[in-house]
């Protein structure tokens, strides 16, 4: 890790493990009792049934949010493989909601297979980018058109971070 970079773990929130357990138990059970039950009677079909489970799984596994790091004018999203980054140079606001989240729709993403994340859509924010694992520790930062949710351990202390880096 880097001397300057301050890192914050992405806990699971309740909502998340169990839309997660239940969603996984789902794609295994109903693929898994098609192919139990005959009606995959081709050796094609079961190995379709039995790829989409995997390929769903695997999938959203990929995009769970693991943490967030800020170093410098970035904040780090860190995925499973990869990260993404967002410029905070032009933060213009950053505010602990921990009802950021209520009342939004997905407009594009993953509804809580290993994460809420994607775009998203409230009344209360407009339209937004979610990098978000537990809604009670959202976090809202506003940049110059574009608006964003994540939801480190911790908030407060992000927030007061990014607030100083702000003033820097």
């Amino acid at each position: 890790m880097i001397e300057d970079e301050r890192y914050f773990n992405a806990p699971w929130g309740t909502l998340l493990k169990v839309i997660s357990f239940l969603g996984s138990l789902l794609l295994v059970g109903v693929f898994g009792g098609m192919i139990l039950s005959g009606r995959a009677s081709t050796l094609v079909t079961m190995i379709l049934y039995s790829l989409i489970p995997i390929l769903t799984l695997s999938i959203s596994l990929l995009f769970t949010i693991r943490g967030y790091s800020i170093l410098g004018n970035s904040l780090r999203i860190r995925r499973l493989m990869w990260y993404t980054d967002i410029d905070i140079s032009m933060l213009q606001s950053v505010e602990y909601d921990p009802k950021a989240m209520t009342g939004s729709i997905r407009t594009f993403g993953n509804g809580g297979l290993f994460s809420f994340s994607g775009s998203y859509k409230s009344g209360k924010l407009g339209s937004f980018k979610a990098y978000v694992t537990d809604f009670k520790n959202c976090v809202i930062l506003k940049t110059s058109g574009l608006t964003f949710v994540v939801s480190p351990e911790n908030p407060e202390l992000f927030v007061e971070i990014l607030r100083n880096l702000r003033f820097e």
